[in-house]
């Protein structure tokens, strides 16, 4: 082999925008297993049923996959929302899932001759972005493309706190095919949260108790994005005021927290959004709204919850 494949692969993913790109062997979780468990246990997922799903393929990537390999991280940069903006920063722009599972899938088709010739073998390989279970904040560790934060945020030494993870699964052992024996992990030195607590501290309703220990039950973001309960009007939480799609309090606490040049399908309504107030979002109709985000992370939510927000 007269180049390294990681290192060629690492070019490729660069050169798609991708802020950093790491690989580890496809193997069962440890300690990230134990806290899906614990945080199971003690039902922090309140209403996210979800997550108690599949969890033995949460824990060992290679049940998706149906193979041993690897797994391959990308680190996404996204743009930040005006101070004051009532909608998570990741929802300025065109839904994330699709858009990096667009940019993976061009990778793959890159990459995979590559890989092919390397391994003398047909590449089997799954894509995923956030929608499948996937522990992407663990397995960005395990690439030693950064820390957890005590906010449960995956920090990027690249792009920081603002990131997000693309994850591609492949029959591909990178370890066994590397003739240098070459360090996969992009930073030998492995950074941690600093714990100065900034982020327990901002909270607005107490949902981060203790480092690393969050409660969805008491999440704004959970309350906004993920739950369907729609509030009577004087029953709605008053630390929601301000909070219409999401809450970024713990993030713009870290000391981590950074601007990006995010991708311009990430923040092609950033202008837009940051221009509405919540009277515009309250009189907005269907039909605006479907013209405006239609292919965004609002229909998540959907505009009558964003109203109930409001």
């Amino acid at each position: 082999m007269e180049a390294n494949l990681f290192g060629q692969l690492n070019e490729i993913a660069l050169a798609l925008g991708f802020a950093d790109f790491g690989a580890a062997r496809m193997q069962p979780l440890g300690e990230p297993a134990r806290r899906l468990d614990s945080y199971l246990e003690e039902g922090r997922n309140a209403g996210m049923e979800y997550m108690g799903r599949n969890v033995d393929k949460r824990k060992d990537p290679s049940l998706l996959l149906e193979a041993s390999g690897s797994v391959l991280c990308f680190v996404v940069p996204y743009g930040k929302a005006r101070k004051g903006t009532p909608v998570a920063s990741f929802a300025l722009g065109l839904d994330y899932h699709k858009v990096i599972k667009d940019r993976l899938y061009t990778f793959l088709e890159k990459a995979r001759p590559l890989m092919e010739a390397a391994s003398g073998s047909a590449v089997k390989a799954r894509v995923f972005v956030d929608s499948a279970p996937v522990m992407d904040r663990a397995w960005a560790v395990e690439c030693g493309l950064g820390f957890f934060g005590c906010n449960n945020f995956f920090i990027s030494t690249a792009a920081g706190i603002r990131c997000l993870i693309g994850i591609i699964l492949c029959n591909v052992d990178f370890k066994l095919l590397d003739c240098m024996q070459l360090r996969w992990k992009k930073h030998d030195v492995m950074l941690d949260c600093g714990m100065c607590g900034n982020c327990v501290r901002h909270c607005p309703t107490g949902a981060l108790k203790a480092p690393y220990t969050l409660d969805a039950e008491r999440c704004i973001s959970y309350h906004t994005v993920e739950s369907r309960t729609l509030y009577e009007p004087d029953a709605r939480p008053v630390d929601f005021a301000g909070y219409i799609f999401g809450c970024e309090e713990c993030m713009r606490a870290c000391p981590w927290d950074r601007e990006n040049e995010a991708w311009p399908e990430l923040v092609c309504n950033k202008d837009y959004i940051e221009s509405l107030t919540a009277e515009d979002w309250k009189k907005m109709s269907e039909e605006e709204f479907e013209k405006r985000f239609s292919g965004t992370s609002l229909t998540r939510a959907g505009l009558q919850k964003i109203k109930n927000n409001c």
